[in-house]
This record gives C-alpha cells, sequence and structure tokens, in this order.
C-alpha cells in the first residue's frame, strides 16, 4: 500500500456537519432525525472538533472543503464554526437548502462570502414543496434565501433533485437558475439511502425509463434543437459546427476507452475518493465520499493524518459484478451507488442496469440523427 500513499493526497475535503435537516424530503440520501440518530449510536461533533479537523485537514494539504449536511445553517454553531474555518483559507463551497438565512447568517456570509453556494430547489411551488419536502412554506424561504445569495459575489448554484413528484417543475427550476445566472445542475438518479438514511426513495424516485426519457427530452431542449435553429440560420457554418457537436455527442460513446486509461491509474474505487477526496461524516468517520460508508478510519480519536493515511490499508477493493463483465453500454453506476442499492461494492442493480442500457439506446439514437443530418448537408 506503501505505493498507493505516494499517490495519495487529500487536496479535497468534504465536512458533512450533520444529517439532520429542516425539511423532509422524500428522496434524500442523508437525512436522519433525532431517533435515528440514537439508533445508530452517534453524535454530532462539537464546533471545538470541527474546528480542530478543520486545522488538521489544512496542515495535511486540503484546499477546497465542501461544508454540508444534511442542513449545515441547522446547526445552532453555525455562525461561529463557519467563520473559524473559513478565516483559514480554504477554497469553500457551501451547500444549503436556503431556507435558514435570517439576519446574523446573512451577515457573515457578507463578510466572508465562501467561492461557491450550491442550493437544492425542490420544486416551483409551494404545492410542490409541500408534496417533496413536507413544508409548503420552505419555497417561499429558499426563494428569500436565494434573492439574498444571488448577491454574494460566490458562484451560484442551483442543484434539484428529480423524483415523480416535482418532474412536471424542471422547465420552471431550469428558468429560475437561468434568471439568476446561475450553474444549473439536476440529479436524476436517485440511489437508495446510506448509512442509515430514513427515506423511502423506491416510492418516488422515476422508473429508468421515464429517468432517460427526461435527460433525453432536456439534452434535445438545450443542445440539439438550438443547434439545428442555429445552423439553419447559418448555412456557410453548418459543417463545422455541427462537426463540432457530433463530437460533443460522441463523448458518451468514448467512456469505456476513458475506463480503460483509468486503470491505468491508481485508484480505491475508481475515481478520486480515497485518493485526492474525502468525506468525514457527520459522526466523525473519515470515508472515501457521502455516498461510501462500507469502511471508515477515525480522524478525531487519532489525527486526520492517520486516519487518511490508513484509510486504504482497511477498505475493500471493489470488483466488478459478474452480471456486468460483458456489458459495454457505459454504465453510471459505480461501487457507491451499487453499495446503496444493493448494499455490496460489487453489488448488481436492476434498477441502475435498466437505466444503462436504455440510456446508450437513447444516445445511440440522437447521435445517429445528428449524424443523418451531417450527410444530408454533405450532399
Amino acid at each position: 500500500m506503501d505505493s498507493i500513499d505516494m499517490d495519495r493526497s487529500p487536496l479535497n475535503g468534504t465536512f458533512e456537519l450533520t444529517a439532520r435537516c429542516n425539511l423532509q424530503c422524500k428522496m434524500c440520501l442523508i437525512r436522519i432525525d433525532e431517533k435515528r440518530m440514537q439508533e445508530l449510536g452517534g453524535r454530532e461533533r462539537t464546533t471545538k472538533e470541527w474546528i480542530h479537523m478543520a486545522q488538521e485537514a489544512e496542515e495535511a494539504g486540503t484546499i477546497g472543503l465542501l461544508l454540508t449536511g444534511g442542513e449545515p445553517m441547522l446547526r445552532s454553531d453555525f455562525i461561529g464554526l463557519y467563520q473559524e474555518i473559513v478565516k483559514m483559507g480554504f477554497i469553500i463551497t457551501l451547500y444549503t437548502n436556503a431556507t435558514l438565512i435570517n439576519k446574523e447568517i446573512r451577515e457573515i456570509l457578507s463578510k466572508y462570502p465562501p467561492h461557491k453556494i450550491g442550493v437544492t430547489v425542490y420544486g416551483a411551488s409551494q404545492e410542490t414543496y409541500k408534496r417533496v419536502t413536507g413544508n409548503a412554506n420552505a419555497y417561499l424561504q429558499m426563494i428569500e434565501g436565494l434573492d439574498f445569495l444571488r448577491k454574494l459575489p460566490s458562484q451560484l448554484q442551483v442543484r434539484t433533485t428529480i423524483i415523480k413528484d416535482n418532474i412536471n417543475d424542471l422547465d420552471q427550476i431550469a428558468n429560475l437558475a437561468s434568471g439568476l445566472y446561475a450553474e444549473f445542475s439536476i440529479s436524476r438518479i436517485v440511489t437508495k439511502p446510506v448509512r442509515g438514511g430514513i427515506a423511502k426513495v423506491e416510492d418516488c424516485r422515476l422508473t429508468p425509463e421515464q429517468s432517460v426519457a427526461m435527460f433525453h427530452d432536456r439534452n434535445r431542449k438545450e443542445i440539439v434543437d438550438p443547434f439545428y435553429k442555429f445552423a439553419d440560420e447559418n448555412p456557410d457554418l453548418m459543417l463545422t459546427d455541427i462537426g463540432t457537436l457530433e463530437s460533443h455527442a460522441c463523448v458518451a460513446q468514448e467512456f469505456e476507452g476513458m475506463t480503460v486509461q483509468k486503470a491505468h491509474k491508481r485508484t480505491l474505487y475508481g475515481c478520486e475518493a480515497g485518493m485526492t477526496s474525502y468525506c468525514i461524516t457527520w459522526d466523525g468517520k473519515l470515508i472515501g465520499c457521502q455516498m461510501l460508508g462500507d469502511c471508515w478510519t477515525d480522524p478525531f480519536t487519532n489525527t486526520f493524518k492517520k486516519a487518511w493515511n490508513d484509510f486504504p490499508n482497511i477498505m475493500k477493493h471493489p470488483e466488478k459484478p459478474r452480471e456486468c463483465e460483458s456489458c459495454r453500454t457505459g454504465c453510471s453506476a459505480c461501487p457507491a451507488t451499487r453499495l446503496a442499492e444493493t448494499g455490496r461494492l460489487d453489488g448488481f442493480s436492476e434498477y441502475l442496469c435498466r437505466e444503462s442500457k436504455l440510456s446508450h439506446v437513447m444516445e445511440e439514437s440522437l447521435l445517429s440523427e445528428i449524424q443523418q443530418r451531417i450527410k444530408r448537408e454533405d450532399r
């Protein structure tokens, strides 16, 4: 393992300050309540513990730090904790649902704005928020919070997770992000809860067919249709620009090749988890990412540096599921999503398999359509 340690550096960290949240989203992977917290036998780390951990992480080389939850602003000590951590010089990203931004939080964020803020938006109306989060008023609170956050000199990202209860709001959420000049991120594949999370996502997540259809529709709206319109209006640029679009569409087909290239680079899970990134959970465990609770080390009882260095020696190296050995669809499943779905790093998920195969068919269809357009114009 010494050779792996030589290639590892904890550049990017996630501090999961709490797993509690003021909302009760149906699809949340992380959220727990007080009762579940007691059942799990853990405790949230104190202000002093988190500040000390941030100091150790900074000394070990962490540059980027994500502060998240649950909802981090739910902690009564959030202001003091945030202030001390941000003053250490990290490139800070803050994830929040933007419903708890009171006067004091406005003041501290104005004084010490994070580099990036990710705001989860779960709908475009009070009715949708009621269905998804259990709290209709949270929609108005989120809108008010966003109105403040958009004025900060921070990169703003609007994030949403699409389920059956809010799929009809997707375009409106996208328009909200566009109106704020914010980056827009959609999570469409919702896996089962991890590390004791209490949501029942099977009741609300999209079917593989619904998920892929939504993804295909957005690709057409955001990429294909606007490009065709541009190409029709600028016929002299047709071949050059449609070739660019073709290259973009081919990226999905190159997935397998990229995976092969990554195989020559030492990894633990096939990604940067445990190599250049890590997560420290609400109850004080160092894990690969927020979804990887299969093994952990203890940075609070020991030190951050020891926990980081020990991690490769205790983790279980994932194998590819037997059912996937001959598949060439460019599957979106990773060890973390397999663990969430099946309880095993090498588990086979029918849900993820179906989604990937359908997505592959859709991508092939889109690419074929583009290629046919090129051929017609080339004549």
